[in-house]
């Protein structure tokens, strides 16, 4: 077995390594417990070093601001003219800035004038003015214990130019700042105090029952002399740091003992580890000429390995033969993943069409300066692009983005930055923050100079700007507050806009609206009133208008013209009107049953109108409920008419063949012209109340609404006047043959209810209403 050297070979390893991990073990345990309770100490001295340098910090810190108060011309002038509401408000703000827990302002003689605690009183505050006038510099740097709690207080006087007063500042010793002692150097650490009302611990990060078996020791804390000791039945090495002259205030740090003793324990575990890899390593080198054919190929393996993960530091084995054959088909092979990676890399952080920076790169570019630099942030949109692409097509178009890119890498000055978010859309990314007249300067320079299709080109530029300081926003936020700019940017006459304070709540409300409206017209929160339209040579009442009104479980009341208007913008009007026309007409069939013959209106939206669809849709509603057309009414305003009028036009006239009567509400206000007004198959002429409310005042007001009253009687339409709110204005409209009014003279919009109970008792003294204005 032993006759061939490789046996002997091993065996003589073994035995040798196995002496020498004897003598090494017995001589390092020796002195492994020894060594271990000295570092166990020495950690106990750094960690009071360390908290040391906290107090230091702090007391620096008291020591600047309590100064600074002090020096203050209008704090001393506030002292010296006893305003004490200004003192107050001065030391609550100084106190503030630095998170002070305690500001207090002694008198000359030492008597308490003012203090943010409303627990400390004269004898409290008695011990440090005579430590004060115990000390030559007059001030005071201590850690004392006031009204109960344990302070880290500074306090000097204040002159102008004979000491007035004295003021002080401290932090409190507390279980907040034992947690962040803790949390710095990993030690356990306990405030406590040796005084004439006993042993107390006042604040520690130690259980309550090892708090209780610390008390017997404070006593003696004086005889440790800051030197380490043991204590709760050798559970901790523990360390003393007297933090008052008085050595009344000790801070006791626990190291565990059950820590170094575990490291001892883990020490030794590492010598037999390292006994059992001697041995190990004794029987390796047995093969070690074995090991010399298959080392080359271990490390070729683990070369590609490497490479499969996406790492470089392996080196090729130098090798000859077919070993050096395959090592250099692999590095060939790391070569081209390099490239590759390089590549896509490329393509991960890169618009393919301009070669700017992509949105993911603007954000986290964007993420690592919005902590600690000012940043201002620009989003430029290509105004009318849409209508290049159309004209002049997509390739077309992709040139002038390209172009586009080149000439923001040229501008002056020169972005961080510059990233395509998408479509026509760039963001640029500066360090500094810009006014209006620069963003002009920027417009002008993106103005003109682009070619297509052989053509010179000019542009007009969106600019929505945002200057942003710095910590203020996160990224996504940021860039969701700048598009918010350039939607506004979009309005305004220069097309340029900043980000406004507030701008993004209005924001979230909006988006809030939209994501609820849907579940609100399912789950029934939305409601419809209905407003009399009062018939004036009838003096009667048999028609009214369908207003929806909406009170959000969290906005609260939701004004109409708010959530229409963005429910169109959204495209989920249609859903509105469906439900509209399915509560109004369901509300008309009840009033039916009920023998109340009332004709409603409803209002139609420029969506809704462009719905070739509507007019059965209505029909269909109205044969569910075994309605006639003549039940209901629609009303449309001249801008919806404007958006297409051919169309219009011809759902209109759709709907007037059903016999379903038709209105042009808010005349006047909108863009129509009478030509237009002379096509439309309508029936009636609403006047917007911009022109009603003030009639019996306004004489301009009253040529019009004369003048809209006689054009449509003689296109042979009905006018109904909107907004009357007074017997005055009712006059007016009679006097100028107009057909219906309606308003709050008559009344406000009504819930279906009440709406049924105002007809009876308008039928019934319909002519009170007019005999008032003839009495008159």
């Amino acid at each position: 077995m032993f006759d061939s050297l490789r046996s002997r070979l091993v065996v003589s390893l073994i035995s040798l390594l196995t002496i020498l991990a004897l003598a090494s073990g017995l001589a390092t345990l020796s002195t492994m417990k020894k060594d271990s309770e000295q570092q166990a100490q020495q950690v106990l001295k750094v960690a009071a070093n360390v908290f040391l340098q906290a107090l230091d910090n702090r007391a620096s810190q008291l020591s600047s601001s309590v100064s600074i108060l002090a020096s203050d011309f209008g704090f001393r002038r506030a002292v010296a003219t006893a305003e004490q509401e200004t003192i107050l408000s001065v030391l609550e703000n100084h106190g503030s800035r630095v998170n002070a827990d305690l500001v207090l302002l002694l008198s000359p003689a030492g008597d308490l004038l003012a203090s943010t605690s409303p627990d400390l009183n004269n004898e409290d505050v008695k011990s440090v003015f005579l430590q004060s006038k115990g000390n030559q510099s007059g001030t005071v740097n201590d850690i004392l214990v006031l009204a109960g709690n344990s302070y880290q207080f500074v306090l000097v006087p204040v002159k102008a130019p004979q000491t007035i007063a004295w003021v002080g500042m401290g932090f409190s010793l507390n279980k907040q700042l034992a947690e962040q002692i803790k949390g710095i150097t990993d030690l356990d650490i306990s405030f406590t105090t040796n005084g004439d009302r006993g042993n107390q611990t006042l604040h520690s990060t130690l259980d309550t029952d090892t708090q209780q078996s610390l008390l017997p020791l404070l006593p003696s804390l004086v005889e440790t002399r800051q030197q380490p000791f043991s204590s709760n039945e050798d559970k901790f090495l523990s360390l003393a740091l007297a933090l008052d002259k008085q050595q009344l205030l000790w801070a006791v740090l626990h190291y565990p003992s059950s820590r170094w003793q575990e490291s001892y324990q883990d020490i030794r575990q590492q010598l037999l580890g390292i006994f059992g890899f001697s041995l190990t390593l004794a029987l390796l080198l047995a093969f070690v000429i074995a090991r010399s054919i298959t080392q080359p190929l271990r490390l070729l393996s683990n070369f590609a390995s490497q490479i499969g993960q996406g790492q470089t530091t392996a080196d090729l084995p130098e090798a000859k033969g077919e070993i050096g054959v395959l090592g250099n088909t692999l590095y060939k092979m790391q070569q081209d993943i390099r490239s590759r990676e390089a590549e896509l890399l490329y393509q991960a952080e890169h618009d393919s069409l301009t070669g700017l920076k992509n949105r993911g790169a603007a954000e986290r570019r964007l993420a690592e300066l919005l902590p600690s630099a000012n940043v201002g942030l620009l989003l430029l949109n290509i105004k009318n692009f849409r209508h290049i692409n159309d004209a002049l097509g997509f390739a077309n178009g992709d040139s002038l983005l390209q172009q586009m890119a080149q000439r923001l890498h040229q501008l002056n000055p020169t972005p961080v930055l510059a990233a395509r978010l998408g479509g026509d859309e760039f963001l640029l990314l500066y360090t500094h923050y810009f006014s209006a007249e620069q963003l002009e300067q920027l417009k002008l320079q993106l103005h003109s100079g682009y070619l297509l299709a052989d053509s010179p080109l000019s542009l007009k530029v969106t600019i929505g700007a945002y200057n942003i300081s710095p910590g203020s926003v996160h990224a996504n936020d940021a860039i969701r507050r700048l598009d918010i700019a350039l939607n506004h940017a979009k309005d305004q006459p220069g097309l340029v806009a900043f980000y406004q304070q507030g701008q993004d709540e209005s924001h979230q409300r909006e988006l809030t609206i939209l994501r609820d409206l849907p579940a609100a017209l399912q789950q029934n929160q939305l409601f419809v009133v209905y407003q009399p339209k009062v018939d004036l040579q009838q003096q009667s009442c048999h028609s009214a208008e369908a207003l929806i009104r909406w009170v959000h479980p969290e906005l609260g009341f939701v004004p109409p013209d708010e959530f229409i208007k963005l429910a169109e913008h959204a495209g989920n009007i249609a859903l509105v009107t469906e439900w509209m026309l399915n509560t109004v007409i369901a509300q008309l069939a009840l009033w039916y049953q009920q023998g109340k013959r009332i004709k409603v209106a409803v209002n139609l939206s420029a969506h809704d109108l462009t719905n070739p669809q509507l007019p059965a849709d209505i029909a269909a509603l109205l044969q569910c409920y075994h309605l006639p057309s003549s039940v209901l009414a629609l009303e449309v305003t001249e801008g919806a008419v404007m958006q297409d009028p051919k169309q219009v036009i011809q759902i209109l006239t759709q709907l007037r063949d059903m016999g379903i009567e038709l209105a042009i509400d808010d005349f006047g206000t909108g863009q129509s012209s009478l030509a237009y007004l002379k096509q439309l198959p309508v029936h009636e002429v609403k006047i917007d109340r911009a022109f009603i409310k003030d009639i019996e005042h306004n004489q301009d007001d009253a040529l019009i609404v004369s003048a809209t009253t006689q054009l449509a009687h003689s296109l042979g339409l009905k006018v109904t006047a909107e907004g009357l709110e007074n017997l005055a204005g009712l006059a007016k409209l009679q006097q100028y043959q107009c057909d219906k009014v309606q308003g709050y003279f008559f009344s406000k919009p009504l819930t279906s209810e009440v709406f049924g109970e105002w007809l009876q008792q308008f039928s019934e003294k319909s002519p009170d209403w007019f005999e008032q204005e003839s009495n008159q």
